[in-house]
């Protein structure tokens, strides 16, 4: 039976990454990194499987040589673009009409946001590279899923969730995204206090001082 999987954040060829994070990059150089995440990626994905990417899936400043990491990626591959992926967007259509050895896409679809339905799980999920605090369906109980923060999980409240690899370790099924988030309280519309002024000065006033004290300064 196939399955489900979504992840962030692989930086295929970036040199510096496990430096930054290095508890699941135990690697001296980018080829054996590279070689490293195909490997992992294969071991879990079948040609059979969907993966949905949540960006910044290569540093290569060359569109063939990320075709190469591509052609050799088990499935079906969705990728939600994040900030680094600018050399796949400017190259949208080849890596779309490109078939690779599995007989599906390089990059079966590109965009920067998704609202998606799936089988296994009875809910829908909002897709996107960076952390919303708000997002569709937020007050309804929908999944946030997010990427870009790398090891680290965003201060946001409600049903939203990190997937980057650099947090896991693993590339993450739906059943595990539901298992993290289904025990969580959804977002109260009304359920923080507002500003409340009486006079457009005294608003700004407010709002500089909620600024500040939520910036700690």
């Amino acid at each position: 039976m196939s399955k489900t999987y979504f992840t962030s954040d692989l930086h295929f060829s970036h040199k510096n990454i496990a430096k930054f994070c290095p508890q699941f990059r135990p690697f001296d150089n980018v080829e054996q990194m590279d070689e490293f995440l195909i490997r992992t990626w294969n071991e879990t994905v079948t040609p059979e499987d969907t993966v949905y990417n949540l960006g910044d899936f290569s540093f290569a400043q060359d569109h063939k040589q990320i075709e190469r990491v591509l052609s050799r990626l088990n499935g079906q591959h969705h990728l939600i673009y994040g900030n680094h992926d600018h050399v796949i967007r400017q190259h949208a259509d080849f890596f779309r009409s490109q078939t690779k050895h599995d007989g599906h896409p390089l990059l079966s679809s590109i965009r920067p946001y998704l609202k998606l339905k799936l089988p296994e799980i009875k809910n829908t999920l909002v897709l996107f590279h960076y952390p919303i605090q708000e997002w569709d369906g937020c007050y309804q109980g929908w999944y946030h899923l997010y990427g870009h923060l790398h090891d680290r999980v965003a201060e946001i409240k409600g049903r939203a969730l990190n997937v980057g690899f650099d947090l896991h370790g693993r590339f993450l099924t739906a059943q595990d995204v539901d298992k993290f988030l289904c025990g969580l309280p959804k977002i109260s519309y009304f359920g923080e206090a507002g500003v409340k002024a009486n006079s457009p000065e005294e608003a700004a006033e407010l709002v500089f001082r909620k600024l500040a004290q939520l910036n700690q300064v």
